[in-house]
């Protein structure tokens, strides 16, 4: 399930300002190397960069673990899936998935209030609702929980992007 579609603007500043709150449990954002000079150039945080994508962090902890994870695809996925407070990495998903994961996994998107993506995980049929517990902390005041198919996910920043948003 390896799908690095470039993700909207207006996902990428929300992901930054629940980053920066220190209330809010973001600590990092990762961005594709599509991505990279999206983010605010404002930001006072760590960045580092890999051939996989970029990390934002405040946590020296974080961008170390980020340079050091492995470059395979799964052991990489492992670890941001750590730095990113997931509860699931991407390998551990298409396994519940019995490999059908377009299929039968689901992506949960932790939403401001105008409806950009703060966080986003993809979770197995039985850890849904883990994942939507775990997920609903990262929901800043007046957001919500949106809960869709991977080509759902897939089509919303396909579409957000071509808006220009």
């Amino acid at each position: 399930m390896n799908y690095l579609v470039p993700e909207p603007e207006g996902d990428i500043r929300a992901q930054c300002k629940a980053m920066l709150d220190p209330d809010h449990p973001k600590r990092a954002v990762f961005v594709v190397p599509q991505d990279r000079d999206r983010a605010p150039a404002m930001l006072r945080v760590l960045v580092e960069h890999r051939p996989e994508g970029t990390i934002f962090t405040k946590s020296d902890q974080l961008a170390t673990a980020f340079l050091c994870a492995p470059s395979d695809e799964s052991g990489f996925d492992r670890v941001m899936a750590k730095i990113l407070g997931l509860p699931q990495d991407k390998r551990s998903v298409c396994l519940a998935c019995e490999g059908r994961p377009m299929a039968r996994a689901r992506i949960v998107q932790a939403c401001d209030a105008d409806g950009w993506v703060v966080t986003e995980a993809a979770a197995g049929p039985e850890q849904l609702q883990k994942t939507s517990e775990a997920l609903q902390k990262h929901v800043p005041p007046g957001g919500s929980l949106r809960v869709m198919t991977p080509i759902e996910a897939l089509g919303r920043r396909i579409l957000s992007r071509e808006a220009g948003n």
